[in-house]
């Protein structure tokens, strides 16, 4: 009866490999296929012979085989293992019994053999796991048919092989999620007035309705962000339930009756939006690789840019052709029409996440619940403190720690909260010097959104020409990225004194500032953020959370005192120009990090702890 069952595995794996070979471009499109895609995987994998393609073997003789199958990574011996019962540690144990009796003796002490021989094979791959879990993948593929991994570096499956033209279909859905959500932070900002005399508010309480926005995307993070990673849960569910709660949200905006009610229900709708705002980079990540990553990260950023200016254009015209309220259902009609693209042809797009439901249809089909993968398996054993520990308290604990973390988390939080201090700087100048109306206010910003294209430009010609040329020579060091602040670095103080200076003069030379400014703000971001991933590559997740709190708090609280600030310091033809002095020169002394960072960066990474 042995020789029958060998016969037959190997009758079937032979079978099973010559249809891994002619279908391993076609996706399985039934429940057969699938199984039958897992165990060819397995049989193309394997080092071993294709009868024993999911045994470890301990041979007593030709004849009288002792077959052991092990799962789970824990310890064994022969005080708790029971070989005859077919357990050993709560792993599964098959026991062939020998042909001759007089072989008992020498199975016997194979069986104890067999134990140690495990506890061994334990050890080093538990070493394995906390090095290189892609390595232990591979390594387990080769002898445990419940491991579930790619079907082959060609799976279609896997994001990275997707076509170009379904990259890019994944990248127009990340931009136009991005853009939506962001929009809301500012599309309220033309109904202010009507939001403060209807409540009876002052200025400050009333601009709470853009600060509560912008805070909560700076706290959603710190939940969102670690969740997205977990196997079993990835990134496509987080985007459409929160996205759907995001429309939830602007029916309460909309029909809310106090101050209060609203100020709350902006900072929720913070929250929620920020999915789409933090992870959009790592999604990109998720399917394009290294070297064009750049280039989709730019077209991503352009969405982000560009989102907060059209929010005043667009809610600018519901003001005008109805009231303030219309702001927000015009939100909800739109977020309600992308919904209706996204959740049907939104793709999960986490590695691990897809495997883990691959898993799980294997368990369906086959009625077993062993098939696992191992992100999976790792997860189970992660406790509600250790959540908390990495998604809390991690952030702060290398602001705290690092230098060149918390120089660049200073830097970018002034950056941001400038950018939002135009919210108040701009109503001051363009209203209150040359009447105009709230929808040609809202055109006023429109600069920004052009300049972007040219930034975008200016990115991928130093990409090309600096970053790319340095992989390839073998030269590159994390400090190439600071190049390029180095070079724009200045243009954020000319931004500054340029708008400040020459607001009344004429209304177009405020304009041409933001020229300066977004030419500056949008390299500084995007150069600063691969620097940071190539200091810090084991804990990106927690940098760029920290550093997201961070420009997040500090821009909430800029537009709280920002007009006050500048009616204090202003003039009545220079309104804003020893405000916007003041800013200029703080932005002047922040422009030397890029320059000392470069200088002495590598040896600040040389003794930080959570460095490479």
């Amino acid at each position: 009866m042995r020789y029958i069952q060998q016969f037959k595995n190997s009758f079937l794996l032979d079978i099973l490999e010559i249809c891994n070979i002619i279908n391993v471009h076609e996706e399985p499109n039934t429940q057969e296929e699938i199984l039958a895609r897992h165990l060819a995987n397995l049989s193309a994998n394997d080092a071993t012979p294709k009868m024993n393609y999911n045994l470890n073997r301990v041979h007593t003789n030709a004849t009288a085989p002792t077959a052991i199958y092990t799962k789970q990574n824990e310890e064994c011996s022969d005080g708790d293992g029971d070989l005859e019962s077919g357990t050993c540690n709560n792993k599964m144990v098959t026991h062939v019994e020998p042909e001759n009796d007089n072989d008992d003796d020498v199975i016997s002490q194979n069986k104890s053999d067999a134990c140690q021989s495990f506890v061994q094979e334990v050890d080093s791959k538990n070493s394995i796991i906390n090095e290189n879990k892609e390595s232990l993948s591979s390594t387990y593929s080769m002898k445990d048919p419940f491991l579930v991994t790619w079907h082959g570096p060609d799976d279609p499956d896997n994001p990275m092989n997707w076509s170009f033209a379904m990259k890019f279909f994944m990248t127009f859905q990340i931009m136009t999620l991005t853009c939506v959500t962001y929009m809301g932070s500012t599309i309220h900002t033309p109904g202010q007035e009507q939001i403060q005399e209807e409540f009876h508010v002052g200025h400050v309480v009333g601009t709470l309705n853009l600060s509560v926005y912008v805070l909560g995307y700076g706290v959603g993070p710190m939940f969102f962000s670690p969740l997205s990673e977990f196997a079993r849960l990835g990134r496509q569910q987080i985007y459409i339930l929160t996205f759907m709660i995001f429309g939830l949200f602007q029916v309460g905006c909309a029909l809310v009756d106090n101050i209060y009610g609203l100020i709350i229900l902006r900072f929720f709708s913070g929250v929620v939006s920020s999915p789409a705002l933090t992870t959009g980079g790592a999604t990109l990540a998720d399917y394009i690789n290294e070297e064009k990553l750049t280039y989709f990260l730019g077209l991503w950023a352009i969405a982000a840019f560009a989102a907060p200016i059209i929010g005043p254009i667009v809610g600018a015209a519901m003001v005008d052709a109805v009231d303030w309220r219309w702001q927000f259902w015009l939100l909800l009609f739109v977020t309600g029409a992308c919904l209706l693209v996204l959740a049907p042809f939104f793709p999960e797009t986490q590695a691990e996440n897809i495997l883990f439901r691959r898993a799980l249809r294997l368990r369906k089909i086959t009625g077993d619940k062993r098939y696992y993968t191992i992100e999976s398996e790792e997860e189970k054993k992660l406790t509600t403190k250790e959540f908390l520990i990495n998604s809390l308290y991690k952030p702060f604990r290398i602001i705290f720690y690092e230098p060149i973390a918390v120089a660049f988390d200073l830097y970018l939080a002034v950056c941001y909260a400038l950018f939002y201090l135009f919210f108040e700087a701009f109503p001051i100048v363009f209203v209150g010097l040359y009447d105009f109306t709230l929808v040609e206010l809202g055109l006023a910003y429109l600069g920004f959104i052009v300049t972007d294209i040219f930034a975008y430009l200016v990115l991928i010609y130093f990409t090309i020409k600096v970053i790319n040329p340095t992989f390839q020579n073998g030269t590159f060091t994390p400090e190439v990225f600071l190049i390029l602040p180095m070079c724009v670095s200045w243009l954020l103080p000319v931004a500054l004194f340029f708008f400040g200076w020459t607001a009344g003069v004429h209304w177009m030379l405020p304009i041409v500032s933001e020229f300066f400014f977004d030419v500056c703000v949008f390299n500084l971001f995007q150069s600063t953020y691969a620097y940071l991933a190539s200091c810090y590559p084991r804990y990106v997740a927690s940098v760029f959370a920290g550093n997201g709190f961070c420009h997040a708090a500090l821009a909430a609280g800029f537009p709280l005192f920002g007009k006050a600030m500048f009616n204090n310091l202003g003039s009545e033809k220079y309104p804003v120009g020893w405000g916007c002095s003041l800013l200029g020169f703080i932005t002047l002394g922040l422009a030397t990090i890029p320059f000392v960072i470069y200088k002495y960066g590598p040896y600040l990474r040389s003794k930080s702890k959570f460095s490479g």
